[in-house]
């Protein structure tokens, strides 16, 4: 169970911070618990029944595991998806960041940055649904990695470089 004040990673929505546990008037059972999930870095609230969906919320990872984890980023060998039909590159793109694993956004975030770079280099168009989901995987990369780091999430592309080396392909 999660406490006020907590933050923690909620699937699909990113960072956000446990406002409290409420009871809703209008939910089918009155007895329900919800908790009120506040984003961090977006406008909106979430209620979230106690008990059920549990598996959508985690803490967020630790500052160690944040360093960690963008130190990784200069031995990871992305594998962009070049080669499979629109529908079978979205779904693999959709597991990852449904999976809400932070290694798994880092990799598609790797991966679809990598594809920019190739098709940049062959004068190719970068696609619509690969920027859309690389822009996903950044926010909830830097989402969570500044919540852990204690930093803003507009600085992260910065941190990241300066730690690692590594940018994003413009």
């Amino acid at each position: 169970m999660f406490e006020k004040g907590e933050i923690v990673f909620y699937k699909n929505i990113g960072v956000c911070m446990v406002d409290g546990i409420t009871r809703l008037d209008f939910a089918l059972d009155p007895r329900q618990k919800y908790y009120v999930m506040r984003s961090i870095y977006k406008n909106g609230v979430n209620y979230v029944p106690v008990g059920g969906e549990v598996e959508n919320i985690r803490s967020i990872i630790s500052k160690e595991e944040a360093e960690a984890l963008i130190d990784k980023i200069k031995d990871i060998e992305p594998e962009p998806i070049l080669d499979l039909a629109v529908k079978q590159m979205t779904e693999v793109y959709e597991e990852k960041l449904n999976s809400g694993n932070p290694e798994d956004i880092l990799d598609l975030l790797l991966s679809i940055d990598k594809k920019k770079e190739i098709l940049y280099e062959e004068k190719k168009k970068f696609g619509a649904i690969d920027d859309s989901y690389l822009k996903k995987a950044i926010d909830m990369f830097y989402e969570e990695t500044a919540a852990a780091l204690g930093l803003k999430k507009e600085a992260m592309g910065k941190y990241i470089e300066e730690r690692t080396g590594f940018t994003l392909t413009v």
